[in-house]
């Protein structure tokens, strides 16, 4: 068998989740294609030929594309274009209750795709209507439409801008397919909760062979490992010497000893959280790496994990701060908010108002988050279903902590740690 092969990051890249801490299942790279090529027929089908198709290649190619943000319905990203931003926006339909249903059928049936669920990857079926149950997650070129701030986008006709993020989608997607779900109103952990709930306990079947006949090892090992055990191991976990303290640094180029140390530790702690039963919060590729900057000497690393990522070392610092305030999840609030239903984020934005003594100033949805452009503060949702308060400082926003499932505790956490320091904003 042979292990997984590591997967890599763009600045474009999402952080799962609202859709997905992660939400973030990420494609095969073999798989990637089949999904790409659908979506770039269908976005150059739905631009009708215009000229603003080559232009807003060029204009992705010159980085003028920020972060996407993906919510139920919609795609958006600020885009940059002979100084001026613009807010572009690619108009997405939801799929209903009944499709995400079927989807999650049809996957259940096919042991390939449940193993990559259960790995936390996207599986290559979901390209493939035939293999989907009829289901496209790919919208077809009539269901996509165009919204920006410019002049020719509010006519709802392509422009530059959208144009630009419909290109940046092909290649998020080429890393990672949780924004598309995302936008079609599933959250890819959600997708994988659902198949996971259907083949709970059962034998999904045989894994197929690749064309050279082997497995991936963390596909089959998902799917030994999705039943539930008939009863704790009878091990010892409070009674360990740790050995890693007198360890020498080894010749370079290998790890100092002190980062193996944390490394050991870690995954000590995860295997504890698994045989205690304990709910652990899931890290990903990019959470472990803010995870070990965050630790102590790790900032150390920043230049070399922002050159990996593609990320601002500035981006990474605020990611910092979010996994000390709230771990992996923590880390994804502070560079993006988690997608969730718009119904959501109303619902929250009603509860604040209702909260507040004073109604001062607005509490207004903006990128996924909640703000109160007055006060200086917001509040995200994040892959763990909490919210997580920040207060703006200097040009940006900041984590602070009190993260909370109640988005009005969140709120009041955010304005304590505003008023704590006014002068900063």
């Amino acid at each position: 068998m042979r292990a997984p092969s590591p997967t890599s990051t763009t600045p474009n890249s999402p952080p799962s989740s609202p859709c997905e801490p992660d939400d973030r299942l990420r494609q095969h790279p073999q798989h990637g294609p089949p999904l790409v090529a659908a979506w770039k027929q269908a976005f150059h089908l739905a631009t009708n030929s215009s000229a603003s198709y080559g232009k807003g290649l060029n204009l992705h190619r010159n980085g003028a594309v920020a972060q996407i943000h993906a919510q139920p319905g919609r795609l958006a990203a600020a885009v940059t274009a002979k100084m001026a931003t613009h807010q572009a926006v690619l108009l997405l339909p939801e799929l209903t209750d009944t499709q995400w249903e079927t989807l999650a059928d049809r996957l259940a049936d096919n042991p390939q795709a449940v193993a990559d669920l259960l790995a936390n990857r996207v599986p290559a079926a979901i390209a493939d209507p035939g293999h989907a149950g009829g289901i496209a997650i790919v919208p077809g070129a009539e269901e996509i439409t165009f919204s920006c701030s410019c002049p020719t986008g509010h006519t709802g006709r392509v422009c530059d801008h959208s144009a630009a993020l419909g290109h940046a989608v092909t290649d998020r997607l080429a890393v990672t397919a949780s924004g598309l779900l995302g936008a079609r109103g599933m959250s890819a952990r959600s997708l994988a909760v659902l198949v996971r709930d259907l083949v709970a306990d059962t034998d999904p079947g045989p894994l197929p062979a690749d064309a050279d006949g082997t497995v991936r090892a963390d596909q089959l090992y998902s799917l030994s490992a999705h039943w539930s055990p008939h009863s704790p191991p009878d091990i010892d976990l409070d009674h360990v010497t740790p050995v890693t303290s007198t360890l020498d640094d080894p010749p370079v180029p290998g790890p100092r000893a002190q980062d193996l140390a944390w490394m050991a530790q870690d995954a000590a702690d995860r295997a504890r959280a698994l045989l205690s039963a304990i709910p652990d919060q899931p890290h990903d590729g990019l959470a472990d790496a803010v995870r070990i900057l965050a630790s102590p000497h790790g900032v150390d690393r920043l230049p070399a994990v922002a050159d990996a990522t593609g990320l601002t070392e500035a981006a990474l610092r605020a990611m910092m701060i979010g996994y000390r305030r709230g771990g992996p999840a923590g880390a994804h609030a502070a560079l993006a908010s988690a997608p969730v239903p718009t119904r959501t984020l109303e619902q929250a934005q009603a509860a604040i108002r209702t909260s507040r003594v004073l109604s001062l100033g607005r509490i207004e949805i903006t990128d996924g988050a909640l703000t109160d452009t007055t006060t200086g503060v917001q509040i995200r949702p994040g892959t763990d279903g909490r919210w997580y308060p920040h207060t703006f400082v200097r040009g940006g926003w900041s984590p602070a902590t009190g993260a909370s499932r109640d988005p009005v505790e969140a709120y009041r956490a955010a304005k304590r740690a505003r008023t704590a320091r006014p002068t900063t904003r």
